[in-house]
């Protein structure tokens, strides 16, 4: 999850740095456009009376203004410096400066104090064409040292918070194992220490045993579960398969369960078949934690209703049930890990780690898991998959 955050994040930033710089862009163009108006029908014409210089200046673009003064105040810089040269470099620097303006005689039949006049204009004129440019540059450099910084304090508090969850997970852990483990212990003492001498007494304590056990073995495969899907260089490995066959097979897997727990199942599946690009393995898994989800978690008498539809291009897969409502205030944190509530954890059994890999699992496929309650079939709560459809063989172009 973190990795995907970290893709969004980088996707947004790429985004709105894009859509800065085509804002800056219009800016510069739009200020340029405007100086541009200003300097050949306002200042042009003054500087054309005051100097002679109507066969220089004329209505030209805002480009060819700027290489224009650009070019003239190269001119007039290189002629200054050409006085303070010696003999040979003033030769060398009166060839480039020439070379610079072609109409230097109407400059050099000014006086020195007429061209550094000139000069001073002509450089006020090139920082009213570079201004946009330079306010442009400043703005957006802005932008982005901004957005850098808050990309780096984004950055640290997902490292704190990946602490805090990393510490809360080996604490749940912890408090999830401790208690089979120390039943297990105790029963094995009690054997051990020949207190228990009534052999059904022993079967029972035995039972108890192997049960505690499958569920610290249940525990351990869904935490191995967890963190390989965020292990480097874990890869889905997605085929074309036939998803309503899948989920058929899978409710009929649970059926025998559903009924020895006294839950009144509801098969709404079409007989169609639908395709889905998915990792079998994973995601069988991710619908299965579902199902053992609705069973463990509601009384006995509660219908179970497993439905798929088809909603646009996608699939939308809901185990729902009549049991009670999920508080509001959970509802907001039912994927995280070891997220069950107290009464759930203490008399259900169960980890909360099944939930948290169902929603890795489908949103590593591009889909989507929610909790949805109300339901719009009438039930209390549903968990609902949508994920993409695709047709049942890859078009082929002829």
């Amino acid at each position: 999850m973190a990795q995907t955050d970290t893709s969004q994040t980088i996707e947004h930033l790429k985004r709105f740095l894009i859509i800065r710089l085509l804002a800056v862009m219009v800016f510069i163009f739009a200020c340029e456009a405007i100086i541009n108006l200003i300097v050949t029908r306002i200042m042009f014409p003054v500087f054309n009376t005051l100097f002679g210089t109507e066969s220089i200046f004329t209505n030209q673009s805002a480009g060819e203004n700027i290489i224009l003064l650009l070019r003239m105040a190269g001119y007039l810089l290189l002629t200054g410096i050409n006085i303070l040269l010696p003999k040979g470099l003033a030769g060398i620097f009166s060839y480039i400066s020439a070379g610079l303006w072609k109409n230097s005689n109407l400059l050099t039949e000014m006086s020195g104090t007429e061209q550094m006049l000139i000069f001073v204009v002509l450089f006020v004129f090139i920082c009213l064409y570079l201004l946009p440019y330079m306010v442009g540059i400043l703005y957006y450099s802005g932008i982005v040292v901004r957005k850098m910084e808050e990309v780096r304090e984004y950055d640290r508090r997902q490292r704190e918070a990946f602490t805090r969850k990393r510490n809360l997970l080996l604490s749940d852990i912890t408090h999830d194992l401790k208690t089979p483990i120390t039943t297990v212990a105790g029963y094995v003492q009690a054997l051990n220490d020949g207190m228990v001498e009534d052999p059904e007494k022993q079967k029972q304590y035995l039972e108890s045993i192997r049960k505690k056990s499958l569920e610290m073995s249940e525990l351990i495969t869904l935490l191995f579960n967890y963190v390989k899907l965020d292990s480097e260089g874990f890869d889905l490995k997605k085929e074309r398969i036939n998803i309503t066959e899948l989920v058929l097979q899978l409710v009929a897997g649970a059926y025998t369960d559903m009924e020895e727990a006294g839950m009144i199942p509801d098969i709404d599946i079409p007989e169609e078949a639908d395709y889905a690009e998915i990792d079998k393995m994973q995601f069988s898994r991710a619908f299965t934690n579902l199902l053992t989800n609705a069973i463990k978690h509601n009384e006995s008498g509660t219908s179970i209703k497993i439905s798929m539809k088809k909603k646009l291009s996608y699939l939308v897969i809901k185990v729902m049930d009549s049991g009670e409502r999920i508080d509001p205030a959970l509802a907001g944190h039912l994927f995280d890990p070891f997220v069950m509530g107290d009464e759930s954890r203490n008399s259900r059994g169960g980890s909360g780690l099944g939930l948290s890999v169902s929603k890795k699992v489908i949103e590593m496929h591009g889909g989507n898991l929610t909790l949805e309650q109300p339901t719009e079939e009438g039930y209390t709560k549903a968990f609902c998959i949508k994920i993409k459809q695709v047709e049942e063989k890859p078009y082929e172009y002829e």
